[in-house]
């Protein structure tokens, strides 16, 4: 086929047919390798995510260890945070072993199948060591939980009755055991548990005649300790013991076999991403030679043509015209010939139009090859801008002079209203001054609203050069004339045609009507405050109409603050006259009282049954009557109120029923008896109300005597003192509290003086108050150390350590750690130590307190069992160089 006598378009058809074909093939290819890829990639990242997943595992147990074994929900429930996250980790982690077994990837790798069975089996081990340790840790408790808690209780009781010959080693086994449940160590395990073994076996045979017994209770409390300590060696005190040793290291082979999986898979996974990228290469390559090899064919039919085109644009390109090409026949070179002739010519007619254009030159019209000739069109739009561009700038020119002048317009009129804020007239004649000058006007006046006169109405308070006659009339009611229109309508008034009598402008050479009037509303809030009004003999422009009116706000918003200011000194000044008088007043009142107080005392004395002495009894008091033959006849609301019973149900009964007592006991009887011979009683009563709770009553029965001396009735009035009573009873417990717990705190100090190292410090660091265990643990004794600075007795390296510690006590931060000391002899001792300090009613620091045991013995084993395991090392490490 002889491409010459072919079109372009058929040419680059076949181009394109071959091309899309070897591309698909090629694509096909391409994306199933690369569905490869993203499933080797989705494999890596679940292996990755079981490595975290170990991880965690390990890090719950850590937690739990750590944390959740102390805690008391733990021992309650047999749930905690680390052990949740566990069980939640370890199905996520089982979830995921199960889903990398059915993953197609690797379903034909014995290799790595094997490693997830390795991996499944330790993960099913480090379960079950779990459900182990959770079991046991909740038999063997902590605190007051489980067989600890059992062993605290039991050691409360195992303080007496214990045979002689074993007496003297109890207390020991008691205050290890304290410390070790404290503190739970291997050293103190196996020498609590020799201890135990020798008082046990020291103990008399168990009689069985006898089941309870201190023996027996012994007995069994060394049990209990036996069976702790049994299960501490099985659960394992530190990470290289027991159970804790166990899970461990299962961890650490689990992780071990993770990390080898992972090896295995990086292994594969690398050598499939070589293969896979091979091929990609060589697939790109063999598309990359066929599409040459056609491209190559198609192009050489076109080349010549194109390179004579080519010369023309670069021509073109660089701002040459070349010469005209043609072609013969009617192929698309022909066209494109034709075409690009008739756009040389038109690009030099152009190129003639921009010149004269640029030098100012009149030209004549351009001629345009089509409508979408973007070039010609520019251009002649270029004319057009440039014309418009002169007369926009001078637009632009105005609108900034306009924007300068508001802004300087704002800033001074803000500082006007800055420094006039205290007084309503300097503010007004100001404004309206500044104003009428700055807009270039010839008058002005500044109304405000009458805040003072029940009727609305605007004032002229401020003018500036107004005529007389206009001055004589200044006020306005709302409706009434421009002024009141402007207030109505709340809008601006903008008048150029001004009516002849309304005002002139005057000057040395005459007078003149002003040529416009402008009216603008102070608004703030929808309210009309006032109205500024300004005359002028030029007319205002639209951007000067604005100003004024955006400047009204703020002028509208101050005057609302001066005035507020002046009600606020008036109100203040007025409040503080009425305050004095309220004074002299209250003054006048309480003599008026005091008079009155002592003629009511007076007649009180004198009058026994005034009525108006009853009533206030009646309204203020809980009051009742009774006849002689003890019935109510008489109770007042209040009474009935507080007994919560209705007056139906309580008249006629007599007082033994109500209060609910017995009528036949010799006190009853020696109270009616002693009201029958005129006395006044007093006794206080407890009742037991409907509603199922008491109160108690402070009654005072006195006998009312008729004007022949003889007994007709008795008025009782009672004061509810539950209140009283409820407090008395509750200070009496508080009371007993208080007692019992000072008992308690000096039992617990004496069992700390006998138990622990005890000093007592002053803020300074004096010692003020240590025991015999502190005296023996230091080397000094109480007549040495009291009242001196703990700092003399420090070693240079125990005073470093002292110091900061102090200054955390300063803070009000405890300190709980060890410690060193050096006796007088050079003799040094360890001492596991709280620093504790004590505040007083007001928050500051008095003193701190010093509490330790001794663990030096301890400290002892532990470098002895240091340098051990340091020659263990050092010969391990000669072994192997053998």
């Amino acid at each position: 086929m002889n491409l010459n006598n072919t079109s372009i378009r058929s040419r680059f058809f076949l181009l394109l047919v071959c091309t899309v074909l070897f591309w698909l093939l090629a694509g096909f290819i391409i994306l199933s390798q690369i569905e490869k890829l993203g499933n080797y990639q989705e494999t890596s990242i679940s292996i990755s995510s079981l490595q975290q997943k170990i991880l965690g595992l390990e890090n719950s147990i850590r937690t739990f260890y750590n944390n959740d074994i102390k805690s008391g929900s733990f021992h309650e429930s047999g749930r905690s945070e680390g052990l949740s996250r566990f069980n939640s980790t370890y199905l996520e982690t089982y979830t995921l072993l199960n889903d990398l077994k059915n993953s197609p990837v690797l379903a034909n790798d014995i290799f790595i199948w094997q490693k997830l069975d390795h991996i499944a089996e330790f993960l099913s081990t480090v379960n079950e060591s779990k459900e182990a340790i959770r079991e046991k840790s909740r038999t063997r408790g902590w605190e007051n939980y489980g067989l600890s808690g059992n062993l605290i209780e039991q050691m409360e009781t195992i303080n007496s009755g214990i045979p002689a010959e074993i007496e003297q080693q109890t207390p020991d086994v008691l205050t290890g055991l304290r410390l070790y449940l404290v503190y739970p160590e291997s050293g103190q395990l196996n020498s609590l548990l020799n201890q135990v073994n020798m008082i046990e076996s020291s103990l008399p045979p168990a009689d069985p005649a006898q089941q309870i017994s201190e023996t027996a209770n012994l007995r069994g409390f060394l049990s209990s300790v036996r069976g702790l300590m049994i299960l501490d060696l099985e659960l394992g005190l530190t990470r290289h013991e027991g159970l804790q040793n166990h899970i461990y290291s299962t961890l650490i082979v689990l992780k071990e076999e993770t990390d080898a999986l992972g090896g295995l898979w990086n292994l594969k996974r690398a050598a499939k991403f070589r293969q896979i990228r091979m091929s990609i290469i060589i697939i790109i390559l063999i598309s990359t030679i066929l599409f040459g090899t056609i491209l190559s064919l198609f192009s050489k039919s076109i080349k010549q043509h194109l390179g004579e085109l080519k010369h023309s644009t670069q021509e073109l390109m660089q701002g040459r015209f070349p010469e005209g090409i043609f072609y013969r026949g009617k192929t698309e070179f022909s066209e494109i010939s034709t075409q690009l002739n008739r756009f040389i010519a038109s690009l030099k007619n152009k190129s003639l139009f921009a010149s004269r254009l640029a030098e100012g030159i009149e030209t004549e019209p351009l001629e345009v090859l089509s409508r979408d000739d973007s070039l010609a069109n520019s251009l002649i739009n270029l004319e057009k801008s440039l014309l418009a561009a002169k007369t926009e700038e001078a637009r632009h020119q105005e609108s900034r002079e306009q924007r300068r002048w508001i802004n300087e317009g704002v800033a001074k009129f803000g500082e006007i209203l800055r420094i006039y804020n205290k007084d309503i007239s300097s503010l007004s004649e100001n404004v309206i001054r500044e104003l009428v000058n700055y807009l270039e006007a010839s008058a002005g006046g500044f109304f405000l609203l009458d805040s003072v006169s029940k009727e609305a109405r605007f004032d002229m308070i401020a003018t500036f050069a107004y005529d007389r006659k206009k001055y004589l009339d200044k006020s306005y009611e709302p409706g009434e004339g421009l002024v009141g229109t402007c207030a109505i309508e709340q809008d601006i008034i903008f008048l150029t045609e001004i009516p002849d009598d309304y005002i002139n402008i005057s000057s040395g050479f005459g007078e003149s009507k002003p040529s416009c009037l402008l009216l603008v509303p102070l608004l703030l809030e929808d309210v009309t405050l006032g109205i500024i009004e300004i005359a002028s003999l030029k007319r205002f422009a639209p951007f000067e109409i604005e100003f004024v009116n955006n400047l009204a706000e703020s002028i509208a918003s101050a005057v609302s603050t001066v005035q507020m200011n002046m009600r606020t000194s008036q109100l203040l000044e007025q409040s503080q006259k009425q305050a004095r008088e309220m004074a002299k007043q209250e003054e006048v009142m309480r003599q008026n009282m005091e008079e009155l107080q002592t003629t009511q005392e007076e007649s009180a004395r004198r009058e026994s049954e005034i009525s108006g002495i009853l009533n206030g009894i009646h309204n203020s008091a809980h009051v009742a009557e009774f006849n002689i033959d003890e019935e109510l006849i008489s109770i007042n609301d209040k009474f009935l109120q507080l007994l919560e019973s209705q007056r139906s149900q309580l008249l006629g009964k007599k007082y033994h029923e109500i209060i609910g007592v017995s009528r036949h006991t010799d006190s009853f009887k020696d109270f009616w008896q002693d009201i029958r011979d005129g006395k006044t009683v007093t006794r206080i009563d407890k009742l037991s109300l409907l509603t199922g709770h008491d109160i108690w009553l402070r009654q005072t029965f006195s006998p009312i005597i008729d004007s022949e001396g003889i007994l007709h009735k008795v008025l009782n009035i009672a004061a509810d003192i539950t209140e009283t009573v409820v407090q008395k009873e509750s200070l009496e417990q508080k009371s007993s509290e208080i007692s019992r717990a000072n008992i308690e705190m000096r039992s617990f100090s004496d069992a700390v003086d006998k138990a622990l190292i005890k000093c007592v410090f002053s803020p300074a660091g004096q010692v003020l108050e240590l025991n015999e265990n502190f005296e023996h643990i230091t080397g000094y004794t109480e007549k040495e150390m009291l009242g001196k600075n703990n700092r003399g007795f420090l070693q240079r390296v125990e005073k470093e350590q002292f110091d900061k510690i102090w200054e955390d006590m300063l803070k009000d931060k405890p300190y709980s750690g060890v410690i060193r000391r050096t006796k007088p002899t050079g003799e040094e001792v360890w001492l596991m130590s709280t620093f504790t300090p004590v505040k007083d009613e007001n928050g500051n620091i008095f003193k701190i307190f010093l509490l330790g045991q001794d663990i030096t013995e301890r400290k002892l084993k532990y470098q002895l069992l240091e340098e051990a395991n340091k020659e263990i090392d050092r010969l391990r490490k000669e072994l192997d160089e053998r």
